[in-house]
């Protein structure tokens, strides 16, 4: 073998390998015939918009979804790691955290027509995002950013908040993040209940987990969803340097 190609092929194979791994541990955003199943539980009661609907109309429904997910689920015990964790597990154990409860969220918006991503938060403790990211014990939360008529719309998995403004405006994460580095204020529709939304936060697009511990194949690998991830880009935030 040739001196150069040896040289090729020691870039190619780890390259290679380094994308199975990545395929293999990659969340999957599709809804499973379980999930068709057990979705119209949480859609009991709950009126769906019309195919023309306003804008009003998708903020109700949406917080209708918010709602009955919490009703459903409202005491705050995760599931446990290395198991199934979605609208069939957290329906059967009346419980879960804010990344049990916006998965969920996700699903049921998506079998409903809308387009989501799955938002990771987490507090700035140093001047380096990356290290706060890796630093256990920082406050960190996950939510749900649902695309509206006006607009991306933050949907939080532990309380009835959504980022409405004053006058019903839907406010991105990125605005609420560039608003708290500014220290420009927001007139909120409600109350925020979570301090994390008032504090320097940096947040990931498609990131899941940072231990590898929510979804197949259960290991150190974090958990991300690599359509939402790529949404980083361009975002100033972490990006797969984590890995």
């Amino acid at each position: 073998m040739s001196k150069k190609r040896s040289t090729l092929l020691s870039v190619i194979i780890p390259i290679v390998c380094a994308v199975a791994i990545l395929k293999s541990h990659a969340v999957d955003n599709s809804l499973s015939d379980e999930d068709r199943r057990f979705i119209p539980m949480y859609l009991s009661g709950v009126r769906a918009p019309a195919e023309n609907s306003t804008y009003e109309e998708e903020l109700d429904f949406i917080i209708s979804i918010q709602r009955s997910v919490l009703d459903i689920a409202p005491e705050n015990n995760g599931l446990p790691f290395s198991q199934k964790r979605e609208p069939k597990e957290l329906y059967e154990a009346g419980a879960g955290l804010c990344y049990d409860r916006s998965r969920v969220i996700e699903k049921i918006l998506r079998y409903s027509g809308f387009e989501t991503r799955h938002v990771f938060l987490f507090s700035r403790n140093s001047a380096s995002d990356m290290k706060s990211l890796t630093t256990t014990g920082v406050s960190s939360h996950a939510v749900t950013e649902v695309l509206t008529k006006r607009g991306w719309l933050v949907v939080d998995s532990n309380a009835s908040w959504v980022s409405i403004d004053s006058n019903r405006h839907p406010i991105p994460i990125k605005r609420i993040q560039l608003a708290m580095e500014e220290s420009v204020d927001i007139e909120w529709r409600m109350e925020i209940p979570s301090d994390i939304y008032e504090k320097p936060f940096a947040f990931v697009y498609g990131l899941y987990s940072r231990h590898g511990h929510f979804y197949p194949p259960y290991d150190f690998v974090p958990d991300i969803q690599y359509g939402e991830f790529i949404q980083n880009v361009g975002a100033a935030i972490p990006t797969v340097a984590f890995l």
